[in-house]
């Protein structure tokens, strides 16, 4: 059950699966293997995790940031992500189920705005793949709803771990919010899987802890 945690010191490193040499922040990835990486993750609600360490790399496809400090967002896009997990809160707040599911990536967004940007995989689709996922992300958010519903949570900030680039989307990965609870206590709470920007949008990717 997802309680809260302590805030980490700083200092703490963050644990990376992926071996590059490339200067830079981002690490480029084999595109098949990024992709059904990806889709194991919303089956096993793991959704986009990091590559294993035996994965090869290449000028394309994914691509991962694996920060050893806390990501520094543009502001268009802490702005964006900060706006989202307030609706989010707020929609806890009031345990408004019907809100929390107008935030969350659609079929259609899914299938005609993400997926194509994903490299593909042979006889994988992407009705089979939403499908097979939108049941896990129902169970999500019950668990949400089940743990949080009616919470006085206060959002301090957002802290995504890390960022995955498809083309012109763009996925935080391992969000955080670091919120004030009724008590004043400072928790970091993980309340949604993925969050995904689309154009600009930005859209719960799952309710599925990734």
């Amino acid at each position: 059950m997802n309680k809260g945690e302590r805030i980490p010191m700083p200092s703490q490193r963050l644990n990376t699966t992926a071996r590059s040499h490339r200067p830079g922040l981002f690490k480029h990835v084999r595109p098949s293997a990024g992709k059904i990486m990806w889709v194991i993750g919303l089956l096993l609600s793991a959704l986009l995790m990091l590559l294993s360490p035996h994965s090869r790399f290449s000028s394309d496809g994914r691509l991962n940031i694996s920060p050893r400090e806390p990501l520094v967002l543009p502001p268009e896009a802490r702005a964006g992500l900060r706006t989202l997990a307030e609706s989010v809160l707020h929609a806890l707040r009031t345990s408004d189920r019907a809100a929390l599911e107008q935030l969350a990536l659609t079929r259609s967004e899914f299938c005609e705005r993400l997926w194509p940007k994903l490299p593909s995989v042979p006889n994988l689709t992407c009705e089979w793949t939403w499908s097979a996922y939108a049941p896990q992300n129902a169970e999500g958010l019950d668990r949400l709803l089940r743990e949080h519903s009616g919470r006085e949570y206060t959002l301090i900030r957002i802290a995504p771990q890390r960022i995955a680039s498809y083309g012109e989307v763009r996925v935080y990965e391992r969000v955080r919010m670091i919120v004030m609870d009724e008590s004043g206590q400072i928790r970091a709470l993980r309340l949604s899987g993925s969050i995904c920007e689309l154009d600009g949008a930005f859209r719960v990717c799952s309710f599925i802890l990734d």
